[in-house]
């Protein structure tokens, strides 16, 4: 039986804010508009991030991408993530970091 470690998973999410941070504020910093296509990006590198790092189980880093979660645009629109109730752990944590250099 596999167990569900939720401290791992917390540890996961408290690195990936970390990263996402120092990513967004880099593409803020750059004048970049936050697009679908950018979230994407941010996303990649942050995950990239955490696997390099190799103290964290994978299988929680799998657990907050946004592949997770369904269909979320690749397209160089502005990202509009008003209305939306629920969305990958990632997605609104770039979105927080990002505005948050705004």
């Amino acid at each position: 039986m596999i167990l569900f470690e939720g401290y791992k998973l917390n540890a996961v999410k408290a690195r990936l804010t970390v990263a996402i941070t120092n990513i967004a504020e880099r593409h803020r910093t750059a004048g970049r508009v936050l697009t679908w296509r950018l979230i994407h990006e941010i996303e990649k590198e942050a995950l990239e991030t955490l696997k390099q790092a190799g103290d964290l189980e994978m299988k929680y880093i799998r657990m907050v991408r946004s592949s997770q979660w369904g269909y979320v645009p690749r397209v160089n629109q502005p990202a509009d993530l008003n209305g939306y109730d629920e969305l990958p752990v990632a997605v609104t944590t770039i979105q927080r970091a990002y505005h948050s250099f705004h």
